[in-house]
C-alpha cells in the first residue's frame, strides 16, 4: 500500500505533520501487536507486519528527505540505494568550505556555531522548497540532485551537533 494512502494524506511533498502523527497513533492503536496476543499465529503475524508497515511509512513520511525519495520512487525513479554523486561543482566547493568551517570551530566559537547552525537550517529549508517545486513540475532528475544535496546538508547538521557535543560536554 502507498504510504500516503495508508495515512490518508495527499501524495504531495508538503504534508500536515500533525495529521501524520495523529493518524500514526490511531493506526498503532488499531494494529499494535499486543492487541492480537490472544489471536492465532496468522493473525498475530499479520498484525506484526501491519505494525511494521505503519512504522516504516511513518518514518518515511515524517522525514522530508525520505519523503522526497519516496515520492521519486512512486514516480518511477529509485535513488535509495544509488551511489551516484553530485556533479555540481559549485556545491562540491561549498561542501568543502562548510566542512572546513566545522573543523575550525573551537570552544570559543559557540556564537559562530549557533550562527552556522542557523545558516544550515536555512539551506535545508531552501532545498525543501526547491524539492517541492521540482516535484510539482515532474523534474525528477533535478529533484534527485536536490535530494542528494539535502542528504549532505542533513549529515552536516549532525556533524555540527557532534562537534558541539565534543567541545562542550
Amino acid at each position: 500500500m502507498n504510504y500516503f494512502d495508508l495515512f490518508s494524506l495527499p501524495v504531495i511533498f508538503p504534508i500536515d505533520q500533525t495529521r501524520l502523527s495523529e493518524t500514526y497513533r490511531e493506526l498503532q492503536k488499531q494494529y499494535h501487536p499486543d492487541k492480537f496476543v490472544m489471536q492465532n499465529d496468522s493473525e498475530r503475524l499479520r498484525a506484526m507486519q501491519k505494525s511494521t508497515e505503519i512504522n516504516d511509512a511513518y518514518q518515511t513520511l515524517k522525514n522530508s528527505c525520505l519523503r522526497a525519495q519516496y515520492l521519486l520512487l512512486l514516480a518511477g525513479l529509485d535513488i535509495a540505494l544509488e551511489h551516484k554523486t553530485l556533479q555540481d561543482t559549485a556545491f562540491l566547493v561549498q561542501q568543502m568550505e562548510w566542512r572546513e568551517t566545522i573543523a575550525a570551530f573551537t570552544e570559543d566559537d559557540q556564537d559562530k556555531m549557533d550562527e552556522f547552525a542557523l545558516q544550515l537550517q536555512q539551506q535545508v529549508a531552501g532545498l525543501e522548497s526547491k524539492i517541492e517545486v521540482q516535484l510539482q513540475n515532474d523534474e525528477l532528475e533535478a529533484t534527485a540532485d536536490s535530494i542528494r544535496q539535502l542528504k549532505f546538508m542533513l549529515k552536516l547538521q549532525i556533524e555540527l551537533v557532534l562537534i558541539e557535543e565534543k567541545l562542550f560536554d
